[in-house]
Order: C-alpha cells, then structure tokens, then sequence
C-alpha cells in the first residue's frame, strides 16, 4: 500500500466509503427494478424464475416461498403414518423440499380440485395426442407448456393457460395420494384449514447476477 499521511489514509477512506455507499444506493434501486420488473413478468405464470441479459453478464431474479411450521404436531397428524418420509428429524424437525412444496400449495391454494384427464380431454379430442399428453404431462410449466404447444398446435398464451392448470390439478392429486398414504381420514377442505393455522409462509424475491467469463 503507498505511504500515507494518517490525514490522507483518512480523507481516502471517508472518500471511498462514499463511494461505496453511492454505488450500494445504486445498486439496492437496480435491484428493486428488476424485483418489480420480474413480478410482473412471472404473474399469472407459475414460473418462478426469470432471466435478465446484459452485454456480458444476466440477472436472474427468482420467487421463492419459504414455508415455516407454527405447529409440528399439526404437521405430523396431516402426514401421519408417512410423516418420516418428509420430516428429517434431527435435535429439531425441518421439512424436505417435496414437503415445503406440498404445504405451500394448500397454505396458497395452488391446487385445483380435478385429474390430469378431465384437463387433457379439454385440450383434444384426438385419443392418440390424449394418451401422450397423459404420459408426457408432469406438472412442470414451461416442459408442459411445450409439449401442449407441440401435441394440440395452441399458441403460447392458451399453452401457458392449461400448463397452469395440469400443475395445479397434479399438485392436488399429490395432495390426495400424501393424505391417502399418511392414513389421515379428514376432508380436504379440514386440512387445510390445519394447515392454514400451522404454518406461515413468507413469499420472497432473490436478484443474482451472474458474469459470463
């Protein structure tokens, strides 16, 4: 480092702290661009993820629902007998990712109360594309939305209506596979309601920025 007078080292780091502190309120209102940006770019969409491009370099901006138990008996009576299959039990107990997401599509109501072929049915009469569709339909958007796109000839904006639906209509069906296994003989509609007073679930948004080399 060059020789500095405690004077100069000073005055040069309160400059540079500025400096700092000018870029980072630059930076927190770039950031609330593309927040604001994304969510209106992922609404009424069940992307999650979005991606921005620069020069050399994109910002990813992601959604993401942090699901957090109030009561964990609550949570162990929904999944009764198979409680051990999506609760890691440590000192404490913490959810699995097919749990976080399990119970945050009941907190939310992402879920649709029919089956994968009433939904099909909707979208062709051709038995041929139906019986694919059943097989190629996994509840993932945007592969969804292409294979639809692919086997029925929609255009993006009606793909992207019924994706949204094959995902929701799946996430209730697991729904119902998780209740049946786990012995619980509550209504849907009575689990729900459990599940709504033991958990909170916070929505949050994550901006990264990733440099190409």
């Amino acid at each position: 480092m060059m020789e500095l007078t405690m004077k100069e080292a000073v005055d040069r780091y309160a400059e540079l702290k500025a400096q700092i502190d000018n870029y980072k309120k630059e930076q927190d209102e770039l950031m609330a661009y593309f927040e604001e940006k994304a969510e209106a770019d992922l609404e009424d969409t069940k992307l999650k993820t979005v991606e921005y491009w620069g020069t050399f370099a994109k910002v990813v901006v992601q959604n993401s629902a942090t699901v957090k138990p109030i009561s964990w008996v609550v949570i162990k009576e929904i999944l009764g007998k198979v409680s051990s299959d999506f609760l890691k039990e440590e000192t404490k107990y913490t959810l699995n990712d097919v749990a976080k997401t399990l119970l945050a599509n009941m907190f939310k109501g992402e879920y649709i109360e029919d089956n994968l072929e009433n939904v099909v049915n909707k979208m062709t009469d051709d038995p041929k594309k139906q019986k694919t569709l059943l097989k190629r339909l996994k509840g993932k958007y945007k592969q969804d939305m292409k294979n639809i796109i692919k086997y029925c000839g929609m255009d993006e904006h009606e793909a992207s209506d019924y994706a949204f639906m094959v995902q929701e209509v799946m996430a209730y069906q697991m729904i119902l596979r998780i209740l049946e296994a786990s012995g619980n003989e509550d209504s849907v509609e009575d689990v729900i309601t459990k599940v709504r007073s033991s958990l909170i679930v916070d929505e949050t948004i994550k901006v990264s920025l990733e440099v190409e080399n």
